[in-house]
């Protein structure tokens, strides 16, 4: 198991805690960068890339695609559609919705409640599930 792998299962399980905690944009935060993680554990393991690999593409495609998280959904949007086109459009609106909650609880004067935080941990579980459909994690 790859230490992203393993902060990912941290984060999931951080994110629930801190919805237990009434800590609510901090969970949103932690639920989304499990599944960031996760995505860096499955380039590294399934798809194979090298731990350099990895950081010369994302360089590079965090120019191109407009940051780091956005190539990393690409790398994954392709793999995925190769693997199962029809799940494409699941994972980007599951992906597209958690990353604006994210941008809410982190970066906006926004107070988010109690349902958000669960809708979001519940859209970072459903992407988790996609990519261990999908992928060797």
């Amino acid at each position: 198991m790859s230490e992203w792998k393993k902060k990912s299962k941290e984060n999931q399980k951080s994110a629930k805690l801190l919805i237990q905690n009434s800590n609510f944009s901090s969970s949103v935060h932690c639920a989304y960068y499990s599944n960031i993680q996760l995505m860096l554990h499955i380039l590294l393991h399934d798809i194979k890339l090298s731990e350099t690999e990895i950081e010369a593409e994302s360089k590079q495609g965090a120019l191109d695609e407009g940051g780091f998280h956005n190539w990393l959904k690409a790398a994954i949007t392709r793999e995925l559609f190769v693997r199962d086109f029809m799940l494409v459009r699941d994972f980007n609106n599951f992906f597209g919705q958690l990353k604006s909650l994210r941008i809410k609880a982190d970066y906006k004067n926004l107070l988010i409640l109690e349902q958000k935080a669960k809708n979001g941990l519940d859209l970072s579980r459903n992407i988790t599930k996609l990519l261990e459909e999908k992928f060797t994690v």
